[in-house]
């Protein structure tokens, strides 16, 4: 049998003094009366064999549910996050809320960058344009010297 410490009361009434009991107790009182009573039976002759407690029940004490202290918000999140996170404890606001402006920040990188690669493609394409507009313009002023040149020439020899 299973020794139970004598600090642990018997008694319903002293439920608010212990501060953690065993939600299930064994009354020895009945233990002891019931074995008398079968050393009684025993000694009449109905065998050697000794019971061993078979009329004791168990009492069983429900245990007092734990008062929930309130929940205190502490946060350095502004009132409206703060008012859903309230409403919605469980929710993973914040970390959606995070993810979200990470997400954001990244498509937001990704403009910049291909804004740039395209400012880069257009500054070089300007370059290139002018350049060649440069030397198309230089070819053609100098066609035009050679022509007038020659122009030049035949109007000095017809005089």
């Amino acid at each position: 049998m299973v020794s139970i410490p004598a600090s642990f009361p018997s008694s319903v009434e002293d439920e608010t003094a212990r501060p953690t009991r065993p939600s299930v107790t064994w009354d020895l009182d009945l233990y002891k009366d019931y074995k008398s009573s079968s050393k009684a039976t025993a000694s009449s002759g109905h065998g050697d064999r000794q019971e061993t407690g078979h009329g004791v029940q168990p009492k069983v004490y429900f245990l007092r549910p734990r008062t929930s202290q309130p929940s205190v918000f502490f946060s350095l999140m502004d009132s409206s996050e703060a008012a859903l996170s309230k409403f919605l404890p469980k929710s993973h606001l914040s970390r959606v809320i995070i993810r979200d402006n990470l997400s954001v920040q990244r498509i937001y990188e990704t403009e910049v960058k291909a804004s740039d690669k395209t400012k880069k493609k257009m500054s070089h394409l300007y370059d290139h344009l002018k350049k060649k507009f440069l030397t198309d313009q230089l070819r053609k002023l100098g066609r035009w010297r050679q022509e007038s040149m020659n122009i030049q020439q035949y109007l000095d020899k017809i005089r």
